[in-house]
């Protein structure tokens, strides 16, 4: 089909938006949702028209469209290079789309940057990587009030990043995953350390530092990592002190999101977050028969 044949389709499937046979307003709905990005900029001129009954029946389905954007944006994060890790933090600043829509990623970019300047001068080449993560923690936790979220634990905008940092307050993972992304802009070697039950991160080094952003930073031996696995009812096994991969701490990130949202009742939530998990692990999975 040319290009003109798809502008008159779409604009024709947009004046049936609001017709009086339901079946015909369903059968439209789908059609839309199915074209995908090409109609959005049909709907957006069609959800300023002066009937606020079609205004609303296309704004909803600009919602319904949106969440396929995100899965795309997610196929060529995950797509990116042969089996090169996937940008931690453009992954982040997707979840956060789809759970916030109207957040401005370079809005969240921009904020881990001017915390990394202002703690560039506080770091010395001379310090230890204990001294090094002590200034990062006093920074981030005591300067900046950064707090684990014990009384809204299951609030998914512990894990939205505009919300992160707007409230200075989130879950163990996202909170590891601040420090790893501030840590980054300093070259310091942060990365993340995915225990069962409870994420942490660590200096990444011959003899590596572990600590905890949920409870301020505080250093774990490797002693207290073990109990802490055992505590969450899990067996200890040596690779849980591996460092994460970017692609599976996202993974968890969006797995989290899927637990809270079930558990909260809001199922629709759900299935574009699990089509999202199948895209990361498989960028060329096919979603067509699925409801995103």
């Amino acid at each position: 089909m040319n290009q003109p044949d798809e502008t008159s389709r779409i604009s024709s499937l947009i004046r049936l938006i609001d017709d009086r046979d339901e079946f015909v307003r369903s059968r439209v709905r789908d059609k839309l949702i199915e074209i995908g990005e090409d109609a959005l900029p049909f709907l957006h001129l069609a959800a300023n028209e002066e009937k606020p009954l079609k205004s609303a029946q296309v704004r909803e389905i600009i919602q319904a469209i949106f969440p396929k954007q995100i899965g795309e944006q997610f196929r060529k994060l995950a797509s990116g290079g042969h089996g090169a890790d996937l940008d931690l933090e453009r992954g982040v600043l997707l979840l956060t789309e789809f759970g916030h829509p109207d957040s401005r990623s370079e809005e969240i970019s921009q904020t881990l940057d001017r915390w990394a300047e202002e703690l560039s001068p506080k770091l010395s080449p001379k310090q230890s990587p204990r001294e090094a993560i002590e200034t990062l923690t006093r920074f981030l936790f005591q300067e900046k009030g950064i707090t684990g979220n014990r009384e809204r634990y299951m609030d998914p905008d512990n894990s939205y990043f505009n919300k992160v940092i707007q409230r200075r307050t989130g879950i163990p993972i996202s909170l590891s995953v601040l420090c790893i992304l501030v840590a980054r802009r300093l070259n310091l070697p942060i990365v993340g350390v995915g225990l069962p039950g409870h994420y942490i991160v660590k200096y990444d080094s011959l003899d590596p530092i572990y600590f905890d952003p949920f409870h301020k930073g505080r250093v774990l031996t490797r002693v207290e990592c073990m109990d802490l696995v055992n505590d969450f009812g899990y067996q200890f096994e040596e690779h849980h002190l591996s460092a994460s991969t970017n692609r599976e701490t996202l993974v968890r990130m969006i797995n989290n999101l899927i637990m809270v949202y079930h558990r909260n009742g809001v199922l629709e939530k759900t299935a574009p977050l699990r089509d999202y998990v199948k895209i990361l692990m498989d960028p060329h999975s096919d979603l067509s028969q699925q409801t995103v």
